[in-house]
């Protein structure tokens, strides 16, 4: 039982982000999206801002939240991962292998014909992940 869950964690662990998926997508093509590819991610519906358009979606266990960032015509413009620091190390592999560093602790890549800009801050307990088009900040 120990080996199964320990095999479960590290496929968890070591799937890629995929955010560079959504930016551009529709809120609609989004959820299919994710329900498709990452089901070990739940929509969250619990909290409402009226001042930023989001898709919330968290992990079973909690240690891990994405927030997808609508713009007025409901398209995404961005994803920011939450995670615990537990995986931080494979994480920042992950985004080692996968982008072109443009930083320290910052990468790009090109998506859609559009230039993403990815960004990793780490903080005591968990760290951020940002996609979102270049020149956004």
């Amino acid at each position: 039982m120990k080996r199964l869950q320990l095999t479960l964690i590290l496929m968890v662990l070591l799937l890629p982000a995929g955010a560079q998926e959504f930016i551009g997508l529709n809120e609609k093509n989004i959820r299919e999206t994710i329900a498709r590819e990452i089901p070990r991610l739940t929509p969250d519906n619990t909290v409402r801002n009226e001042t930023f358009r989001y898709i919330k979606y968290h992990s079973g266990d909690d240690n891990e939240t994405w927030l997808i960032f609508l713009d007025s015509g409901g398209r995404c413009k961005g994803v920011r991962i939450t995670c615990g620091s537990a995986v931080y190390e494979a994480r920042l592999k992950e985004l080692n292998e996968k982008y072109h560093a443009s930083g320290l602790n910052s990468w790009t890549y090109r998506s859609g014909g559009e230039q993403i800009s990815v960004r990793l801050k780490k903080e005591e307990w968990f760290f951020t992940i940002t996609h979102e088009r270049a020149g956004n900040r």
